[in-house]
């Protein structure tokens, strides 16, 4: 009996080694599987991470291409980095106002018809949109009857001075800082209106410096070609030696925008050397009897969208 007892107790003992065992080796399988989980977590983790890293970093790795632009002249080179997206290119509201009135004051000054609305258009844009210096400067060379360079004594009645603005360029004092000057390229082509055929002139490159000036007094008429009292307060032109002459074109139509006239009409319609607000009777005789310069006044109008700058011109020559 006692034999039985003990042979009993071994074989539990053995039976409970067993189960140990078997419970030992799964719970090693457990834990087995949990790290190898956690290591396929981990590693997951640590590749969203360099994946995001590497998608942060790409933009660091983009080539962008650039110019590198030499004057013929004086050899002086200048870089130019290529970093718009001329695809989907993005204009905000301030640029194209700025550079929609520096086009409009271009076309109007450097344009010539002699035909009178085309004279009476282009001078009162010109002169609405400059400062008394400026302006002065303008009608010295376009409406004096002595000077043998103005555009009614080199073109005359039978010919016009058509502009075709090839690219304007906003300059600030840093980036994203208001600009207050430009620089625009354009070509110069005559129109001949006897035979209707267009022959190329030349091609130039305006410098031009601008503010905007909130308590211009202006007549209502002449608001509505400077709503915002755009104010051009230096300009010079030079020969833009880089830029072939535009191709002649045959029966091309007469310029829209134009410049002064004749002498005669220039003679009648030039002014004193003072500076008054325009006013619609100065248009009753066809020319303002007084300059359409604008005056400051006291109370001030803001104008919208474009801030005012108060920019003043340092040493740029006048055209």
């Amino acid at each position: 009996m006692a034999d039985k007892k003990t042979a009993s107790r071994k074989i539990d003992d053995t039976v409970n080694r067993s189960v140990n065992f078997e419970l030992t080796i799964a719970d090693f399988a457990k834990r087995s599987e949990r790290r190898a989980w956690l290591v396929a977590f981990s590693a997951t983790i640590v590749a969203l991470i360099l994946l995001g890293g590497y998608f942060y970093m790409l933009p660091l790795k983009e080539k962008v291409p650039y110019v590198i632009m030499a004057d013929a002249y004086t050899g002086t080179s200048s870089v130019a980095h290529l970093t718009e997206d001329f695809t989907n290119r993005q204009i905000t509201t301030s640029e194209a106002i700025n550079k929609s009135n520096v086009a409009h004051y271009i076309m109007a000054r450097e344009s010539y018809d002699n035909s009178t609305m085309a004279y009476q258009n282009g001078w009162i844009t010109s002169i609405v949109m400059s400062s008394p210096k400026v302006a002065n400067a303008y009608k010295n060379q376009v409406l004096s009857t002595t000077n043998p360079d103005s555009p009614s004594k080199l073109y005359g009645k039978d010919s016009s001075l058509q502009i075709n603005i090839l690219s304007i360029s906003l300059h600030g004092d840093g980036v994203g800082q208001t600009p207050k000057s430009a620089t625009v390229r354009f070509q110069r082509s005559v129109y001949d209106k006897t035979s209707g055929s267009t022959k190329p002139l030349d091609s130039k490159i305006a410098t031009l410096e601008f503010t905007y000036m909130p308590d211009l007094r202006m007549d209502d008429q002449y608001r509505i070609e400077n709503p915002l009292g755009f104010q051009v307060t230096d300009y010079r032109v030079d020969n833009d030696y880089e830029s072939s002459a535009p191709v002649a074109v045959q029966g091309a139509p007469i310029a829209n925008n134009a410049q002064p006239a004749t002498a005669a009409n220039a003679n009648a319609g030039l002014p004193a050397s003072t500076s008054t607000a325009i006013t619609p009777q100065t248009m009753q005789t066809g020319l303002p009897s007084q300059p359409p310069i604008p005056q400051r006044e006291a109370s001030q109008v803001t104008a919208p969208g474009v801030p005012a700058s108060n920019n003043t011109a340092n040493g740029v020559g006048h055209r």
